[in-house]
């Protein structure tokens, strides 16, 4: 390209050397050193993306004027900031829509600055930097210009920023790495950025471009890897990624587990082998399929049920099927599986804890939908790109997620999720409770304790929750304020009980009063406890001995720990 092209480049034309040259330099040193004194964690990445923009521009040969201009305009992009507030500059946390809204502003009050510079042409900087944030689509801002429309070295500085953005550290998440941030502008060629400028990335960063002037954090990037693939690589539909999943992969060391525990003698080892089970996601939906399969009418929603319903023989031959994973993970989507695995085991704890205080009757279907809630997070993984689904679990609230997967799927993992649980034949009990767990107006029971397992699992560990919604689910499902408070306590380091080994045969009024007994109360108390006289209790204690086969009130509430019924 001429130099007469890149000069078109803006609607005014700039000089190659000259007094023009000198007067810019002095405004945007000036600007520049403002907006690193205001905010340096938003200038920090300045350094890497003017050389990205630079080399970009060498790749389209667009010529020397042009690229003395680009570096200008790569180190004012932003300059527009210093009109917002220090709640939206200085904020190391996301940001609420209405920040977000003075966000949006920014380029068009960049370019009103540097138009308001008296004595000096800054029109071709205002001109770049109020389109930067412009889509080739026509949905960018702040006057939704789209495709040629767009000042060209606009749209380099867009692509540019945008992947220097997504791989290094933002204040309110941590840097996604050079191959998914390269990965996410591949996506979007055609879309968000001007195809010419994804592949002049491409090339620079597969190293095809002469090395430009080198200034500080040029190195902070490597040469990714996918840089190879392309602009073409192309995402997997949903339908294709929900085929994906026919089943999921368990963790070896599980797999092992659950074999050892079902040749072990004793009675209590079916409750080891249904801890196990439900340790491993994996397994947990390998179980609960086959179950169906062997239940006839009856849907089988929860790993005890399924354990009594399939024999020995049935199980060994689950074990031998299921995929396995090897440590260390061979692919991401691998590591995905044991961060979903490990968040699922705290949900679990959280729902059994709070059916355990509010005496919810279907506790192990609730800890069978928590073991599953977050399975369409692996479809929506293997849609969307990476800088999508790569979110900081300690700044970004589970709403604010599901927020962003509609608005890039149309869709979200919760509906994904159930969409998976359908696919696989489980019960629409569990399907439902998964697909409204993050619906604020859900009516079902065991979708509105699934959420309130879920923000309290979060909360525990520190991540980004809603404390106002947590606090009104806790009244929503009658959790007491003060178990609330010990159960978010006791999270962290709290085991899961005894899993049930079979299926009680303990009436519901048994179970509460071998509840109440193991709890240190006198039959006298517990009656009034119950409104109940305490002969009746005596007759539902006898009746529980009889069915447990025990002489005595102390080998009962063992038996029944044990067991898993209390």
């Amino acid at each position: 390209m001429s130099l007469a092209s890149a000069e078109r480049v803006t609607s005014a034309g700039v000089e190659l050397a000259g007094p023009y040259w000198r007067s810019a330099a002095l405004v945007v040193d000036g600007l520049e050193a403002a907006l690193k004194l205001r905010a340096p964690r938003l200038y920090a990445s300045t350094p890497l993306l003017r050389e990205l923009a630079v080399k970009m521009c060498r790749e389209l040969g667009l010529g020397e004027a042009a690229e003395r201009l680009m570096d200008l305009c790569a180190r004012v992009r932003d300059v527009g900031m210093l009109g917002l507030p220090d709640a939206v500059v200085l904020s190391s946390d996301t940001f609420s829509s209405e920040q977000w809204e003075l966000v949006n502003r920014h380029p068009a009050l960049g370019a009103e600055l540097l138009l308001g510079i008296a004595d000096t042409d800054t029109a071709p900087l205002a001109e770049v930097v109020r389109a930067h944030h412009e889509r080739w689509d026509g949905a960018g801002y702040p006057d939704g210009l789209r495709g040629e429309a767009i000042p060209l070295l606009s749209r380099v500085l867009a692509t540019a920023d945008a992947f220097v953005g997504i791989a290094s550290d933002r204040p309110y998440r941590r840097a996604a790495g050079a191959d998914i941030a390269l990965e996410h502008i591949s996506q979007q060629r055609e879309t968000q950025f001007d195809p010419q400028t994804v592949d002049a990335l491409v090339q620079v960063l597969a190293g095809r471009v002469p090395a430009a002037r080198r200034g500080p954090g040029a190195d902070e990037v490597e040469r990714p890897r996918t840089a190879t693939r392309g602009a073409g690589a192309r995402r997997p539909g949903l339908s294709e990624s929900l085929k994906a999943f026919d089943r999921l992969p368990a963790f070896i060391p599980a797999v092992e587990k659950a074999l050892a525990a079902i040749t072990a003698p004793g009675k209590v080892v079916g409750g080891d082998l249904v801890a196990t089970i439900e340790s491993d996601t994996g397994l947990t939906v390998a179980v609960l399929c086959q179950a169906q399969l062997v239940s006839g009418r009856q849907r089988i929603a929860n790993v005890p049920d399924a354990v009594v319903a399939l024999d020995q023989t049935g199980l060994q031959l689950i074990l031998a099927q299921v995929p396995r994973m090897v440590f260390p993970w061979r692919t991401p989507l691998h590591g995905l599986v044991h961060e979903l695995r490990v968040h699922a085991q705290t949900v679990a704890r959280a729902a059994e804890r709070i059916a355990q205080e509010i005496g919810f009757a279907d506790r192990d279907d609730l800890i069978a939908a928590s073991l599953l809630h977050d399975v369409g997070k692996l479809v929506a993984a293997r849609t969307l790109s990476p800088a999508v689904t790569a979110t900081d679990a300690r700044h970004v609230t589970p709403e604010d997620r599901v927020r962003e997967e509609r608005r890039h799927l149309s869709l979200d993992h919760t509906s994904l999720g159930a969409t998976l649980i359908d696919q696989w034949g489980l019960p629409q009990s569990l399907s439902n409770a998964v697909a409204e767990h993050h619906n604020s107006e859900a009516e079902e029971e065991m979708a509105t304790l699934l959420r309130l397992a879920d923000m309290i699992a979060r909360h525990a560990h520190g991540d980004a929750v809603d404390r106002r919604v947590m606090l009104r689910l806790t009244s929503t499902c009658g959790l007491p304020i003060q178990s609330l408070r010990d159960v978010l306590f006791d999270l962290p380091h709290a085991g899961s009980q005894r899993r049930r080994a079979q299926p009680s045969p303990l009436s519901k009024q048994e179970t509460v009063t071998l509840k109440l007994l193991a709890s240190g109360k006198v039959y006298k108390v517990i009656a009034a406890e119950l409104g109940l006289s305490t002969s009746t209790i005596r007759s539902h204690l006898h009746s529980a001995y009889t069915k447990m086969n025990v002489a005595d009130r102390a080998q009962a509430v063992l038996h029944a720990t044990e067991m898993g019924w209390i």
